[in-house]
């Protein structure tokens, strides 16, 4: 098989825009529909069904994609009669014209993978991610094959989501205000709440809380130490939730010398829709105290 380079420009736009950096949250797909191919094939992956594009040497899939973001890339193998157990396919991928990426693929079989209708079996899926630069690009993705089958696959793009911006939230009912230092300098402000005084507070939804709770240490205990909160919603009990916690000693509590906090472990509360009273209880160990903090975004500040 002919073998071709890449060009200059090619070169960097693969070290530089298609790179992924290892720093980089995982990102949400949506899928991706040629505008183009050279036919589609339906395959049947482990009880589930899915539309493939087929891959040809000479008839690309084309996408037309808006910059910047990433394109994902999902191949398979679909065997011929007479391939062995392992598909080998080269995959060729051009933006406007020049050829960005060439990758080779070595695809074994893949068990409970086929063709949906006229039998055919597929190998394993291989994933190849992009990052296309500002503006309209026009993507061909093709394929040669070493073999008598055929290459397939589907396309998405990324989905970029606004990060939903959190602000505090407070509680109704506590037993006291404490501020927690760390050892950068900077303060969080923590409700203190025990068996006897629950946290209380009410809140309108639908909107989804995060409380942020601390067990109390005094700064002799060594080891882990677990605990139970109870939450209740309009006086009905919602669920028991149990937590296994270490002494944080990189904080400490401005006015309670004597007691340190817990690593900060994390409730979700999802509020229905409607206006609603919940209650947090400690309920394990039998004397307890614990620090809470309440975060909910801050669109739903206003009406909430």
């Amino acid at each position: 098989m002919k073998r071709l380079g890449i060009g200059p420009l090619a070169a960097a736009l693969l070290a530089a825009a298609f790179a992924l950096a290892p720093r980089e949250a995982a990102a949400a797909w949506r899928g991706l529909k040629p505008a183009d191919s050279a036919g589609e094939v339906c395959l049947a992956v482990k009880g589930e069904t899915f539309d493939y594009a087929l891959l040809d040497r000479a008839k690309p899939a084309v996408l037309e994609v808006r910059g910047p973001r990433k394109i994902k890339i999902v191949s398979r193998y679909l065997f011929g009669p007479g391939d062995a157990g392992t598909g080998v396919y080269t995959l060729r991928v051009l933006m406007d014209g020049e050829e960005v990426l060439r990758r080779s693929y070595s695809s074994p079989l893949l068990a409970g993978a086929a063709r949906c209708t006229g039998g055919g079996e597929a190998a394993a899926l291989r994933s190849t991610t992009l990052r296309v630069p500002t503006g309209r690009h026009q993507i061909q993705v093709y394929a040669e094959v070493e073999g008598e089958g055929r290459a397939a696959a589907r396309f998405f793009r990324e989905v970029k989501r606004a990060k939903t911006k959190e602000v505090p939230f407070a509680p109704e009912r506590y037993g006291a205000v404490s501020e927690l230092q760390f050892a950068s300098g900077s303060t969080s402000t923590y409700y203190l709440f025990s068996a006897e005084s629950p946290l209380g507070f009410s809140v309108t939804g639908p909107t989804t809380l995060k409380v942020y709770t601390r067990l109390d240490f005094d700064h002799r205990m060594n080891g882990a130490q677990a605990y139970a909160l109870e939450l209740l919603r309009d006086g009905v009990s919602v669920n028991t939730y149990h937590y296994q916690t270490d002494k944080l000693s990189s904080a400490h509590y401005l006015k309670r010398p004597l007691i340190l906090p817990g690593e900060r472990k994390l409730l979700r509360i999802p509020v229905p829709r409607g206006r609603h009273h919940y209650e947090l209880r400690c309920v394990r160990p039998e004397a307890c105290g614990i620090a809470a903090q309440i975060l909910i975004p801050e669109a739903d500040v206003s009406t909430r």
